[in-house]
């Protein structure tokens, strides 16, 4: 996808109840995406630890364990947006 091709929107002055189809990576600034990818990685392996160290109820400890690798999901999906991955909506 080309800079000229990008969301003409100017999301600093104006708050947008839609999603643009035109294109998601020009919606957030990178520093937010890297935030929620770090808070992701921490949320995810503090599950994760715990679920397994702490936890001996077999349904709790796959329900943390499953929140745990979403959660870990979430971050790639946050750390594509520096990439422009194609969840993002990025054409190449």
């Amino acid at each position: 996808m080309k800079k000229n091709e990008y969301s003409k929107r100017d999301y600093s002055k104006k708050i947008y109840w839609s999603g643009d189809k035109k294109d998601l990576r020009k919606s957030f600034p990178k520093w937010t995406m890297i935030a929620w990818a770090l808070i992701d990685l921490i949320v995810g392996v503090g599950l994760i630890y715990y679920a397994i160290n702490h936890i001996e109820t077999t349904w709790i400890y796959y329900l943390l364990f499953i929140i745990g690798l979403f959660s870990l999901r979430m971050c790639y999906v946050h750390l594509s947006y520096l990439w422009g991955g194609k969840i993002w909506d990025a054409k190449k």
